[in-house]
C-alpha cells in the first residue's frame, strides 16, 4: 500500500472517529430523540465515507481507483475511526461513568435468569471479565472493523472506475 492511502485514511479516520464518538455518546443518553438522532448520525456516516473514497478516488488517484483500493481505503478508515472512538469509550467506561458496565452486567444477568439460560460460575466470571473497560472498547475496534468491511464491499463496487481501454494515453505535458 502506499503511504498516500494510508495517509488519507488516517485523516478521514479522524473525521469519521469523531462523528463515531459523537453517535456513542448520543446512543448511551437513553432519550428518544437522541436515539433518533443517532440513525442521523449513522446515515451521515455512510454519506460521509462515500464522499471521502470519491474524494480519495479524484484526487490522490488522478480520477482512477479498483475495487480492492477503494476496498482497502474504506477499511482503513474505518480502523483508524474505531480506534478513535475506542479511546473516547474507554475515557466514558473507565472514568466517566464507570458504574455503565457493572449495570450492563446486572442487566444481562436479569435477563438470563429471566430466560431460564444455564448460568455457572465460568460463564459468569467470563461475562463478566469481557464486561471491563478496556476489553469491552477492544471490541468495539472489531465490530466497528466488521461494518467496515461490510460497507467496503458494497460501496466499492460503487465507486471504482478504472481508465477507460479506448482512452488515448496523454503525453505528458511540459511546462
Amino acid at each position: 500500500m502506499q503511504p498516500t492511502i494510508i495517509k488519507s485514511a488516517m485523516v478521514n479516520g479522524l473525521i469519521m472517529g469523531a462523528m463515531f464518538s459523537i453517535n456513542f455518546v448520543i446512543s448511551i443518553a437513553k432519550i428518544t430523540i437522541l436515539g433518533l438522532l443517532s440513525y442521523v448520525i449513522i446515515t451521515l456516516i455512510l454519506v460521509g465515507i462515500y464522499k471521502m473514497v470519491i474524494r480519495f478516488r479524484d484526487v490522490d488517484c488522478k480520477g482512477e481507483i479498483t475495487y480492492w483500493k477503494s476496498f482497502s481505503f474504506i477499511l482503513l478508515t474505518f480502523f483508524f475511526a474505531a480506534i478513535i472512538s475506542s479511546v473516547v469509550k474507554y475515557i466514558y467506561f473507565q472514568y466517566i461513568n464507570p458504574d455503565y458496565l457493572a449495570q450492563m452486567f446486572e442487566e444481562s444477568m436479569k435477563l438470563m435468569e429471566k430466560m431460564n439460560f444455564p448460568m455457572n460460575d465460568a460463564s459468569v466470571a467470563q461475562m463478566e471479565s469481557i464486561l471491563k473497560p478496556a476489553t469491552f472498547t477492544l471490541q468495539y475496534i472489531w465490530i466497528n472493523v466488521f461494518m467496515g468491511s461490510l460497507v467496503a464491499m458494497v460501496m466499492s463496487g460503487f465507486v471504482k472506475k478504472e481508465k477507460d481501454i479506448f482512452e488515448a494515453p496523454q503525453p505528458p505535458r511540459v511546462e
